[in-house]
Parts: C-alpha cells; sequence; structure tokens
C-alpha cells in the first residue's frame, strides 16, 4: 500500500466530525484511511502542539 497525503478536503472532515464527537474509528472508516493516520493528523493540528 503506497502513502497519499491527505487532501485539504479529507482535513475538513476530520476537523467536522472530530467537532462533531465522531471516535477515530469512525473517521477512519469514512475517510478510508487508517486509524493512524486520523491520530497523526489530529495531534498535527492539535491546538496543544502550538509553540
Amino acid at each position: 500500500m503506497s502513502y497519499t497525503h491527505i487532501l485539504p478536503r479529507e482535513r475538513v472532515s476530520i476537523e467536522e466530525y472530530t467537532i462533531a464527537n465522531k471516535t477515530l474509528g469512525y473517521i477512519a472508516r469514512q475517510l478510508k484511511r487508517s486509524k493512524s493516520t486520523i491520530h497523526y493528523e489530529l495531534q498535527r493540528i492539535s491546538p496543544n502542539n502550538a509553540l
């Protein structure tokens, strides 16, 4: 399986699902991505990671 970048529309979907309190597994299934990919993206965009 090859890696493909998260698309901007997928980032919007991740944000919307997160606001709606959807689980990591649910988001991954909807976007047809692995849970680890979604987890990484959530960590990357988390406000707690600000400098």
